[in-house]
């Protein structure tokens, strides 16, 4: 083993050179923190559902191709419920609030509602296609015919009313495309566009931003609100919506994590140390951590997005750890010899490569989701990971090169230290003393955990992420409810030829496809209303045929349908564009369904794919897209994705476990304390009913990189002891007295980090602090009853002991 004690006698070196050198060491990492800081202005958020797959993702890319041809499909919905939606009074309440919506929202393309709604006639020569209330006006002479047009129009039930006429929507649609180029500089439209820069056409169009969609959201809550009353109530939802209020929640949520976290940091180091310096240094390292962590995603231009706004929270409690732990040796030396030099090289000799080894295990628990499939936990895999190491260059450098710069008061050892190392004392005796009970006592639990875990059900409802009674989660369910769903998928049917959709035959299926659709009801999923080119041409049909009912129907013939396309394109309106390509060769079906549990979706899709497929001939192609499509994608690769994280995470633990030990049995064996805690969250996931989701699908290869720290701690300086010929009872609790109060205090840190999300607005955060929180505790137990019980029964005596 004289390799370890080579590496001690390293970081000894290190420590006298950072001494040394401890002025240039400071300005050269201040230096680069500021290089980093530098790209901070370029960080973005992005909460889009899309924002979950990787650009290169084949759903991904199916899904901007879909874009391109027909827009966004991410829809805004403002539904308002009335005693009667024909009431005069609240007609023109609402052609004034659909007026001041497209005046004053910032990138949308059009705003529909019951005042807008298409209404297609035929006269003896001519077809019209106007809006139901021309020019926003209401009147009271013609309010029953409309009344009655509208009602006869079957498009417009559960699209933009209600069966008992008491709710109505407004759809609002925004740009496909940002207004702005990737510099920044306004894209010009059109001429008359004086604010704009420069003409950026020719570059390559970037889909409306995380930050545009929250000003369109901003300003649809800010408009409707002066409209509320007690007979016309607002409800918000639609994907657009839901992304933007996740946004506010996150910007809120964030913000006071770090504070928080901060204030129980502050304390715990304050009542550790009960020094200035032990509380002011551990924060600018972990403070100089999250901003290089935060500019690294900027300069990578990887977003801030739901799943990596954890990554502050994280860093702060692991680095705040690391810090603790060398602190914890410094001072301890310090206040025996009081020699500045000489206690910085004790502690990083004693705990530098601990330090190294429980940073390089838990961001190998981070790196381990950089391979994910889902594009935000693999960002949080690969800069998380990456934070980590950069922080742990900060802990045993810039931390070292601080305390040899700071003039430092010597005081003795405190009372209260003393008293913790009786404590101390005390819970290694209990160990030693029930290491067969308490080791059986683990096995069991353990076995009932693994029967819990198959128990287990997947999950991903971010509807659920709020409270019942949020406002935003009743506007959805409410939606759903009334107008028979908030969500969409899409369908694209390609016949791959032009004018392939002027072909009877085609239609027909389309028509037949949408029938069976309409039908459609698994559990919480049903299908609310579906969209197509052959509900405006059978519109247009009717309307030239002396608007009969009778004609509302597909034409027979091929030509015939072309003249009738091709008179309702001449109208004036622009609504083709919505359902076909330019080359009348792709058809896009538009299906309304309830915001519902992802996993549901895909059962649902499942189903309908394989139905809908076969419908059409070989020749014609059937894709599925849309933001439904992309929830069910997105839960599926997550499973797999997690799955493989957790493989990766342990193997990779174990070996640095094994290389530490250097012995394969132990070090093995030293891994099932760091197994209890992962079962233990999958225990009580089961036990309180909370979702295996995308969120608690992290905590376990987290939960496994956070509570090794403490195993690899105590492991190295057992070893150490042990190596010294000291006893296994002996090497125990001198261990203890020695990093036990460290891994307390870490412990503390660490769960209280994780406790600070009890205060999140989202459920998923919630859940996330308490499993992580409880994991860190039990592992925190099981380092300091299990890992000693099992280090006792397996461990051999060696012949000194024996005599």
């Amino acid at each position: 083993m004289n390799w370890r004690l080579k590496i001690e006698q390293k970081f000894e070196k290190l420590s006298d050179f950072i001494f040394e050198n401890s002025k240039k060491t400071i300005l050269a990492i201040l230096l680069i923190v500021v290089g980093l800081g530098s790209n901070l202005s370029h960080l973005r958020m992005d909460t889009s559902t899309e924002g979950f797959l990787h650009k290169t993702d084949e759903m991904r890319i199916k899904y901007d191709e879909f874009r391109d041809q027909f827009g966004r499909d991410e829809k805004i919905l403002i539904a308002v419920e009335t005693e009667d939606i024909f009431n005069l009074d609240f007609l023109k309440k609402l052609a004034k609030l659909h007026q001041e919506l497209e005046n004053n929202l910032p990138y949308i393309k059009e705003v529909n509602s019951l005042i807008n709604a298409r209404n297609t006639l035929g006269t003896a020569d001519s077809l019209i296609v106007e809006d139901l209330f021309d020019n926003y006006k209401i009147d009271k002479s013609t309010l029953n015919a409309k009344k009655q047009l509208a009602t006869a129009n079957p498009l417009l039930k559960d699209l933009l009313f209600n069966g008992d006429k008491t709710f109505t929507n407004i759809v609002i649609d925004t740009q496909t495309y940002s207004s702005f180029d990737k510099n920044g500089k306004k894209i010009v439209v059109n001429e008359a566009d004086e604010f704009a820069e420069e003409t950026t056409n020719d570059a390559p169009k970037i889909y409306l931003t995380d930050n545009e969609n929250t000003k369109i959201i901003e300003a649809v809550q800010q408009i409707t609100k002066k409209y509320e009353d007690a007979n016309f109530t607002v409800h918000l939802a639609g994907s657009a919506l839901f992304a933007g209020v996740i946004k506010q929640a996150m910007r809120k949520d964030t913000q006071s994590f770090i504070q928080k976290m901060l204030l129980m940091v502050i304390l715990v180091l304050a009542l550790m140390f009960r020094r200035v310096s032990g509380v002011v240094l551990p924060l600018i390292t972990v403070v100089l951590t999250i901003v290089s962590a935060v500019s690294l995603m900027a300069l990578f231009d990887a977003p801030f997005t739901v799943v990596t706004q954890i990554m502050p929270s994280f860093l702060l409690a692991v680095i705040t750890g690391a810090s603790i732990h060398l602190l914890a040796m410094f001072y301890k030396d310090f206040a025996k010899t009081g020699d500045k030099k000489s206690a910085l090289r004790f502690a990083m000799g004693h705990s530098g490569f601990a330090i190294v080894m429980t940073s390089l295990t838990t961001a190998a628990g981070m790196w381990s989701f950089s391979f994910s499939d889902v594009a935000p936990v693999a960002d949080l895999g690969i800069f998380a990971s990456a934070s980590i190491v950069l922080g742990l260059l900060f802990v045993l450098v810039l931390l070292p090169a601080m305390l040899a710069t700071l003039k430092l008061k010597h005081k003795p050892i405190a009372a209260h230290n003393k008293k913790m190392d009786t404590f101390l004392h005390k819970i290694a005796d209990f160990s030693l003393n029930h290491a067969k009970s308490i080791v059986s006592i683990s096995g069991i639990m353990i076995i009932i955990a693994v029967l819990f875990a198959t128990q287990m059900k997947f999950s991903h409802h971010p509807l659920i992420w709020f409270e019942a009674d949020n406002p935003v989660r009743v506007s959805v369910e409410t939606i759903d409810k009334e107008l028979n769903g908030s969500m969409t998928l899409e369908i694209i049917v390609d016949t791959g030829r032009e004018n392939g959709l002027y072909e009877p035959e085609i239609l027909q299926k389309i028509e037949k496809a949408t029938d069976y659709l309409n039908t459609l009801k698994e559990g919480e999923v049903f299908v609310g209303k579906t969209i197509t080119l052959v509900d405006v041409l059978k519109e247009t049909n009717k309307a030239l045929n002396a608007n009969d009912a009778a004609f509302y129907k597909i034409p027979t013939n091929k030509d015939l349908i072309a003249q009738e396309l091709f008179l309702f394109s001449n109208s004036g309106s622009d609504d083709l564009e919505d359902f076909v390509d330019s080359g009348f060769s792709k058809a896009r079906i538009t299906v309304k369904v309830p915001f519902v549990d992802a996993i549901k979706y895909n059962e649902f899709l499942d189903k309908i794919q394989t139905h809908i497929t076969q419908e059409f001939s070989t020749k014609t192609d059937v894709s599925f897209t849309g933001i439904g499509v992309l929830l069910a994608s997105i839960m599926e690769k997550s499973i797999h994705s997690s799955a493989m994280s957790y493989i990766l995470a342990f193997g990779l633990i174990a070996i640095m476990m094994i290389i530490l030990i250097g012995n394969i049995k132990i070090g093995l064996i030293s891994m099932i304390p760091n197994i209890l805690p992962m079962l233990t969250i999958v225990a009580l996931m089961v036990g309180f009913g909370i979702p295996f989701d995308m969120f608690s699908m992290l905590v376990g290869a987290i939960a496994l990189g956070l509570a090794v720290d403490d195993t690899v701690h105590f492991m190295h300086n057992f070893n150490r002891y042990r190596l010294e010929g000291k006893s296994v009872d002996e090497a125990t609790r001198l261990t203890f007295i020695g990093t036990g109060r460290a891994i307390i205090v870490t412990s503390v840190v660490l769960s209280l980090g994780f406790l600070v999300l009890l205060s999140a607005s989202m459920t998923n955060m919630f859940n996330f602090g308490v499993l992580t929180a409880s994991a860190i505790f039990v592992a925190l137990i099981a380092d300091f009853l299990l890992v000693p019980a099992i280090m006792k029964l397996l461990e051999k005596p060696k012949p000194l002991e024996q005599k």
